[in-house]
């Protein structure tokens, strides 16, 4: 008889990406540990769907899918880039909205939602450079390349490309319009923050998130860039399962 499911983790990915970029995961998870890899709508098995490009949409839209299990079992959120910050909004929201809680938020990549330095997610710019507003469509596609968020055998691709670009245009529109509203405040859910040792975020803007959890607090770097997970599965699968008590 297979082991009972003890919790689910939901997975966001990060801005331009699908629910399948969490496939190679799943085989270094626990059956105790269910993985939930949630889709955005526009991409995926939504493609059909509109895109949204507000993160409060984006947001509803994942409690959504998150509420029923959450109310039935314990769960945990990891999210990427972009996700991560969608992560935390979503902790955020289900307090306000008297939802069960995550055990825990896993924040891969991301920067603080008040962070002055860095603009939101994968753009990886600091303020000083163009804003995502200025960038032509060959800068964006260009720059996200060269993060190593697409592989150089698919980038090549027109046809890629052509479907990607609407994605990756309204998920940046929607990390750079979005503004705290008013001061965030800490939640009371542990936060373990995830991070490559070549990011563009450093490991002192990445540790500011301890500010925003009042209890457990944890920070782990791995080796390689904004995409570090792409080759750290099973490390990143042994965190996790170590701060949600899995085997």
């Amino acid at each position: 008889m297979a082991p009972e499911t003890t919790a689910t983790l939901f997975c966001i990915p990060h801005a331009g990406g699908s629910a399948a970029h969490y496939t190679q995961l799943r085989s270094f998870l626990p059956d105790t540990l269910r993985l939930h890899p949630l889709e955005l709508p526009g991409r995926g098995r939504r493609h059909n769907e509109p895109l949204h490009t507000s993160m409060s949409t984006l947001c509803n839209d994942l409690l959504d899918a998150i509420r029923p299990e959450a109310e039935a079992a314990p769960y945990a959120i990891f999210g990427h880039s972009m996700g991560g910050l969608l992560a935390f909004l979503c902790a955020m929201r289900a307090a306000e909205r008297n939802m069960p809680l995550p055990r825990r938020l896993f924040l891969s990549a991301t920067a603080t939602p008040e962070s002055p330095r860095f603009m939101p997610d994968i753009t990886g710019l600091p303020c000083a450079q163009p804003s995502f507003e200025e960038l032509s469509p060959e800068q964006l596609w260009e720059h996200v390349v060269e993060m190593g968020g697409i592989p150089q055998c698919v980038a090549s691709s027109d046809e890629f490309r052509s479907y990607l670009m609407p994605v990756l245009h309204a998920d940046f529109t929607a990390v750079t319009s979005w503004k705290p509203q008013g001061t965030i405040k800490p939640i009371p859910v542990p936060i373990t923050v995830f991070l490559g040792e070549e990011d563009f975020l450093t490991k002192e803007k990445a540790a500011e998130w301890q500010s925003l959890t009042t209890v457990d607090f944890s920070l782990h770097l791995f080796p390689g860039n904004h995409f570090y997970l792409q080759e750290n599965w099973a490390g990143l699968a042994d965190c996790i399962k170590q701060r949600l008590g899995q085997r």
